[in-house]
């Protein structure tokens, strides 16, 4: 066994292996981002708590030493002495080298205050509590007239209990929230992950092929939007696929039929010049005349190989962007030019041509455009009884100029009428409903050939709806204005005028209907 058949498995084992991965990862991912982001949250919620609760005490302890020490600095100044304390602060006066002269308050509190000279001084006129060192106090320093210092504390050891019993609350019941909040994050990815894993499932084995073509992803029953519009991704992805691949096979297919046709019309030509060539050699054509049909079948098979080849390159050219002459070019010309030549001699058959207004000018090439319109009346000749009429109308439909050849024959069956544009393609020569007609003649290029001249030309081409017969409408953009009518085309029509013939109408034929009659 080759080293690609171990590969093989092993690359489908590793491939599912990350599809299983995958999912994991991203749940993992989910969860610890939640947690990080959660944790962040509770806890800076819980310093601004903390943080908010502290600073609210010390503003309200500090408001408290402010109004008691004021109210002692009044009754200082008054001669009334040092109030005692009821509040739970503490007051001392003293003098300047720190010798205290009056307290009142807990002695523990009054035995941590700022009595030294220096620390007076620094205290004095900030106007504000401060910390006293070594104490969970704050104290708040005045001089007096007299050059002693008031100095007035509050102890704030309630104010840190309730801080560190409001931290023990909340470390409490945050890190229960932050394990809750955890488990729920890898609960609801997982939940939200489900319906991710079986699209991811789906959408593999559809690639590997274990499923049909036209399957598609089931939309999700969860309310995600998300999961959703990834579901319809997936399956637009997989219509497009689809869409490809069906686009690609009807390509591949539709080369296969064009390289088989073009074989068997190549064949013919070729065997018969073999032929001949070959009788040639073994001198069977001695006599002159047997001699001169050879020859004659044979510049005519070589003929239509030169045709043959010529329409299938131009087919190619026009395929592939190749651009044309662009010069003004004359249709109504090219139209009554076109029904004498694809007359039949002594054929019953009527054709005639209606140029309903002048001037019809377009860019383009002249001789591709005449080629267009021979081989749409040749297809009319070689699809259609001998007694059949035929109308080639050219006319105006708004800015573009419009060709209508309409025969009244059997008409094209509805089966076809989608591939008679095709190449090599030739649908039965008499009506639909004969199942035993023969095939057409002709090789199935000549409307392939008209039809791609056509768009080279920013046409388009293509069937109308008519009751009976073949209605073919040819459009055109039209050229700049300013054209006059070709000298040949106006005397052409003065000429039929003169016979009798209705305006810009060409007749060719004998015992042909009624203008109208027959046609839309």
């Amino acid at each position: 066994m080759s080293t690609a058949a171990y590969a093989a498995p092993s690359r489908r084992k590793d491939r599912g292996a990350r599809f299983r991965a995958v999912p994991q990862y991203a749940i993992r991912m989910l969860a610890w981002g939640f947690l990080v982001i959660a944790a962040i949250g509770v806890l800076g919620a819980d310093l601004y708590c903390v943080g908010t609760l502290s600073y609210r005490l010390r503003e309200r302890t500090d408001q408290q030493i402010a109004q008691s020490h004021h109210a002692r600095m009044e009754a200082l100044r008054a001669g009334k002495g040092l109030y005692p304390a009821r509040d739970g602060s503490a007051a001392l006066v003293t003098d300047g080298r720190g010798a205290v002269r009056l307290s009142t308050g807990p002695p523990s509190l009054l035995d941590s205050l700022p009595t030294s000279a220096d620390q007076l001084l620094e205290r004095d006129g900030v106007g504000h509590p401060l910390p006293v060192p070594g104490r969970a106090a704050r104290a708040l320093v005045d001089r007096l007239p007299d050059g002693t210092y008031l100095v007035t504390a509050r102890s704030t050891d309630a104010d840190e209990a309730t801080v560190r019993t409001l931290m023990g609350i909340e470390t409490a019941t945050s890190i229960p929230l932050i394990v809750v909040l955890a488990l729920g994050a890898v609960w609801t990815s997982r939940w939200a992950f489900v319906a991710l894993r079986e699209m991811s499932h789906d959408a593999r084995r559809i690639a590997e092929g274990g499923a049909e073509s036209s399957e598609r992803i089931p939309v999700v029953t969860q309310p995600l939007r998300e999961l959703r519009c990834t579901a319809d991704t997936y399956n637009y992805l997989l219509r497009r696929i689809e869409e490809g691949s069906v686009r690609r096979r009807r390509e591949e297919n539709r080369l296969c039929e064009l390289v088989d046709a073009a074989s068997h019309e190549l064949r013919t030509p070729l065997t018969t010049i073999t032929g001949y060539t070959q009788l040639a050699l073994i001198r069977a054509l001695d006599d002159p005349r047997r001699l001169d049909e050879a020859m004659e079948q044979v510049q005519k098979e070589t003929r239509r190989l030169i045709s043959l080849v010529d329409d299938m390159l131009l087919l190619a050219r026009l395929g592939h962007g190749g651009m044309l002459e662009q010069r003004p070019v004359d249709l109504a010309q090219l139209c009554l030019q076109a029904v004498p030549r694809a007359q039949s001699s002594g054929a019953p058959r009527t054709l005639r041509c209606v140029v309903e207004s002048f001037p019809h000018w377009v860019e383009g090439d002249r001789r591709r455009l005449e080629q267009a319109i021979d081989n749409l009346l040749a297809n009319v000749l070689a699809h259609t009884p001998e007694d059949t009429s035929a109308l080639v109308r050219l006319g105006l439909d708004g800015e573009r100029h419009v060709i209508d050849v309409i025969d009244d024959g059997p008409g094209i069956d509805e089966s076809v009428r989608d591939r008679i544009f095709e190449p090599f393609f030739s649908a039965a020569s008499a009506a639909p409903t004969d199942p035993e007609a023969p095939r057409c003649p002709g090789r199935g290029l000549g409307l392939s050939v008209a039809a791609a001249v056509i768009t080279a030309h920013g046409g388009s081409i293509g069937l109308e709806p008519t009751e009976r017969g073949a209605w073919l409408r040819v459009s055109l953009p039209a050229a700049g204005r300013g054209h006059r009518l070709d000298r040949g085309t106006r005397r052409a029509v003065l000429s039929r005028n003169r016979r009798g013939t209705p305006p810009h109408s060409s007749r060719t034929g004998a015992g042909h209907p009624d203008e109208n009659q027959g046609f839309p």
